[in-house]
């Protein structure tokens, strides 16, 4: 894993398969809606900023399920996209864990967004 700090411009031997159409398998034509609805989740579980914990990175994984599943009106995660949630999760709190100070809804939920895209792409061919 690279160990940049560039969040922006990361690049993770995925391609382009971190774009916001990256579930448009699963009937998400904007990656960006399941960015908005996990930040929301959280807000209202009272995480309204990031906090680099293994309880915070749970939530976040959680949050991001539960949106999923709401847009998909799914009962479960795929086997698939439950291992691209795991792994992202692992992903960003590596990425994010001597940055206590990282913007939740600007910079971690759409590095967590892009790392799960990834795998997800990776996983599901």
């Amino acid at each position: 894993m690279d160990e940049s700090t560039d969040h922006t411009n990361r690049d993770d031997g995925t391609d382009d398969c971190t774009t916001t159409a990256s579930f448009d398998d699963h009937g998400i034509d904007d990656g960006s809606e399941l960015i908005r609805r996990t930040y929301y989740r959280l807000v209202a579980d009272g995480w309204d900023s990031f906090e680099p914990t293994e309880r915070f990175l749970d939530r976040l994984a959680d949050a991001f399920t539960r949106s999923y599943l709401t847009a998909t009106d799914a009962y479960e995660l795929p086997p698939h996209v439950a291992a691209a949630v795991d792994d992202a999760r692992a992903w960003a709190g590596v990425e994010f864990a001597d940055e206590p100070d990282a913007d939740l809804r600007g910079t971690v939920l759409p590095a967590f967004y892009r790392h799960a895209a990834g795998f997800h792409c990776a996983y599901r061919d």
